[in-house]
This record gives C-alpha cells, sequence and structure tokens, in this order.
C-alpha cells in the first residue's frame, strides 16, 4: 500500500489502483509518503487490500 497526502487528509492506494489513478494523483499533486505492507490497510480508490491473508 502506499500513503499519500492529500488536500483531504493522508489515503492509502493499493498498487493497482496507483497504476489506474496515476494521472489523477499527479493532477491533484497528491504527495507520496511512504509504503507500508499491511493486509489490514485498504485502498482509498476500490476499498481493497494489496493481498489477503489465507487461513
Amino acid at each position: 500500500m502506499h500513503l499519500f497526502e492529500t488536500e483531504e487528509g493522508d489515503k492509502w492506494v493499493c498498487i493497482a489502483c496507483r497504476l489506474e489513478q496515476a494521472k489523477e494523483i499527479e493532477e491533484k499533486k497528491w504527495e507520496y509518503l511512504f509504503d507500508k505492507d499491511s493486509p489490514m490497510l485498504r485502498c482509498s480508490f476500490c476499498g481493497q487490500g494489496d493481498y489477503e491473508i489465507e487461513d
């Protein structure tokens, strides 16, 4: 997951949505902060995580 600082606050973005929404992220001038691997984090665009934990 990638964390971005936005005008509305910090937002997590998954790998897939970062690629799909790259133009919007650039236009809105979101500032990239850092990455974090955690199955608990959810994307601001799609609501999914980067991966799921298997039981």
